[in-house]
C-alpha cells in the first residue's frame, strides 16, 4: 500500500478530524505568536518608560538649578556674597562665609545629582554638558577652587574624581564669568 493511501484512510488526515497532537501544535503556534507580540509590546513600553524617566530626570535637574538661581536672584546681599566668595573665599566674614558655604553646597549638591543622573544614563550628555560648563565656571573661580579644596571631601568619590580630574583641569571658555561677575579665563 502506498503512503498516500495510508494517509487517506487514516482518521488523522480525514477532513474535520484533529488529533490531540494537532491541537497541541496549534496551541504551541498560538503561544509563540502571543510571546512575540508580548515581547514587542514590552519593548515599546520599556522604550516609552525610558523616555519618561529621562524627561523626568532632566526636569528635576533643571528645576533644582533654577531654584538655586532664583534663590540668589531674589536676595541681592546673597548674590553679592556668592560673587565675593567665588572671587576670594578666604576674605569673607564669618557670617558671609556661612552664607556662601550654604549657598555653594546647595549648588554643588545639585551638580552631584546631575552628575549621578548623567552617569546612570537618565540625563542626556547634551544636558549634562551645559551644567558641567556652569560648574566649571564656578569651581574654577579662585574662591571656588579654595572652597573645593576645603570641602570637596564631602561629596561622592566618583563626583570628586570628575570635578578634580576633568572639570578643574579643563581650560575655561574665554568668556567664562562666574555669576557674571569677573573673568576666570586667565586664571587657569
Amino acid at each position: 500500500m502506498s503512503a498516500s493511501v495510508v494517509r487517506a484512510r487514516s482518521p488523522r488526515y480525514q477532513a474535520g478530524h484533529m488529533t490531540i497532537q494537532d491541537l497541541g501544535n496549534i496551541g504551541e503556534l498560538v503561544a509563540a505568536i502571543a510571546t512575540v507580540a508580548t515581547l514587542v509590546y514590552l519593548a515599546i513600553q520599556i522604550r516609552s518608560n525610558t523616555i519618561a524617566v529621562r524627561s523626568a530626570a532632566a526636569q528635576s535637574v533643571h528645576e533644582a538649578f533654577a531654584t538655586w538661581y532664583r534663590m540668589i536672584a531674589a536676595d541681592a546681599s546673597l548674590a553679592k556674597v556668592a560673587a565675593d566668595g567665588l572671587r576670594d573665599y578666604s576674605s569673607l566674614s564669618e557670617v558671609d562665609r556661612s552664607r556662601f558655604i550654604a549657598t555653594y553646597m546647595a549648588f554643588l549638591s545639585c551638580s552631584q545629582d546631575a552628575f549621578i543622573k548623567w552617569r546612570e544614563g537618565s540625563l542626556s550628555a547634551e544636558l549634562w554638558m551645559g551644567w558641567e560648563l556652569v560648574m566649571m565656571n564656578l569651581v574654577n573661580a579662585p574662591g571656588g577652587k579654595e572652597f573645593w579644596g576645603e570641602r570637596g571631601y564631602l561629596f561622592g568619590e566618583k563626583f570628586r574624581d570628575h570635578v578634580e580630574n576633568v572639570i578643574m583641569k579643563r581650560k575655561p571658555h574665554p568668556l567664562a564669568k562666574p555669576m557674571g561677575a569677573f573673568s576666570i579665563a586667565g586664571d587657569s
